[in-house]
């Protein structure tokens, strides 16, 4: 057996033994049930309309400029390869 190959084997083993540990340490806990039903009436009581309002304005503003910004970026790519392409091609016949 190469050295290689008892490298591997001991990486290996030493995996073995960490997935052993961490099977054993991460269990999965459950939270308790009165915990989960009064999340779940405050989740369930909640409308969107109030969430939707209670986003502030200037806030909105950074999403319209972001998409405005994102809309001209692609409109100015596309003008641009439009350009590049028919530009080429005209060049192509005049030489």
């Amino acid at each position: 057996m190469s050295r290689v190959e008892r490298r591997i084997d001991s990486a290996k083993e030493e995996v073995n033994e960490l997935e052993g540990v961490l099977a054993g340490a991460l269990k999965p806990v459950r939270a308790a049930g009165d915990v989960m039903q009064r999340l779940q009436n405050r989740i369930g009581s909640l409308e969107p309309h109030p969430i939707v309002k209670r986003l502030p304005d200037w806030e909105f503003l950074i999403i319209v400029g972001g998409s405005v910004m994102s809309v001209a970026m692609v409109i100015v790519t596309v003008a641009r390869a439009l350009f590049y392409f028919f530009g080429r091609s005209k060049r192509g016949q005049t030489a």
